[in-house]
């Protein structure tokens, strides 16, 4: 199981990484798009097996336009990216109010707009982190700084859930929330820190050289392994209290040994916000 597992991971990551170091700009943007409206149909999905109620076509249209709109601000002006967020979110929820006003049949009024505004939130929004980093120093597929940062965020999440994941098959024996995920145990977590911290001095070891103009060091390097590491887990975990919720296994079944889209990117989700805030806290003039 975890040799598949890892293998999947591999080599749908490599993907990933070749899609946005090799491919036009157009191409890396349909792609993350694709990526990230399906695993907020996944959200959707897994919502309605449970018996909760949401309006999916707003919600998996409200989610295209912002991510095709945060690809597209970031490119041009990253600022206005944040600004057509906000404007977006607020015209969901006005337009989610106006349709809960014309729905006689359906009287779950809170639970159909804040299930249909957070799976916005946690699938889309958090995911257009990505293009921000991508294009925080104003670089370009192949040649700035933001799409190696870009690498080095994935490198460190998917290291961390794969020694998480190890550090507990072989060694676990505490668990850390049996009532969320009866497998997740303390020694996957501490294993998994361990990994991130490795990855992520490893991965600026050899960066170094092309993001020097950001002033990463290995004080950085340290304290994002283990900042990111924590997220990471946290964001698994975050979506096993999801699938706890609505008695579901896994959010799809496209990917050998993991699962869905949202499996696949449930960590990234909570990664790539803090990776932004803390270049854009401690590494921008």
């Amino acid at each position: 199981m975890f040799a598949k597992r890892l293998l999947s991971s591999i080599v749908l990551w490599a993907i990933l990484l070749s899609v946005l170091f090799y491919l036009p700009i157009l191409a890396s943007a349909l792609f993350c798009c694709l990526l990230s409206t399906i695993a907020l149909w996944e959200f959707y999905d897994m919502l309605e097996r449970g018996g909760m109620r949401c309006a999916k076509a707003w919600g998996i249209g409200g989610g295209i336009c912002l991510s095709a709109g945060a690809w597209w601000f970031s490119v041009r002006h990253l600022g206005v990216a944040n600004t057509f967020e906000v404007l977006l979110l607020v015209c969901l929820v006005i337009g989610l109010f106006l349709r809960q006003l014309t729905d006689r049949e359906n009287t779950a009024t809170i639970q159909t707009i804040s299930n249909t505004v957070l799976g916005v939130i946690y699938v889309p929004w958090l995911f257009n982190f990505i293009p921000k980093i991508q294009y925080l120093y104003a670089g370009h597929a192949g040649d700035g700084p933001g799409w190696l940062l870009v690498f080095y965020l994935v490198a460190v999440t998917k290291f961390c859930d794969s020694g998480a994941y190890a550090t507990g098959r072989l060694f676990g024996r505490h668990k850390m929330m049996p009532h969320i995920s009866p497998n997740k145990t303390w020694e996957g977590l501490l294993g998994g820190l361990v990994v991130a911290m490795i990855a992520s001095v490893t991965a600026f070891k050899y960066l170094e050289p092309r993001i020097s103009a950001v002033g990463f060091g290995y004080a950085d390097a340290l304290a994002l392994g283990l900042l990111l590491g924590l997220m990471s887990v946290l964001g698994d975990l975050s979506e096993s209290l999801l699938k706890r919720q609505t008695s579901v296994k896994d959010s799809g079944e496209m990917l050998p040994g993991i699962g869905g889209a949202l499996d696949l990117i449930d960590s990234l989700l909570f990664t790539a916000p803090v990776l932004y805030a803390y270049l854009i806290l401690f590494k921008t003039s």
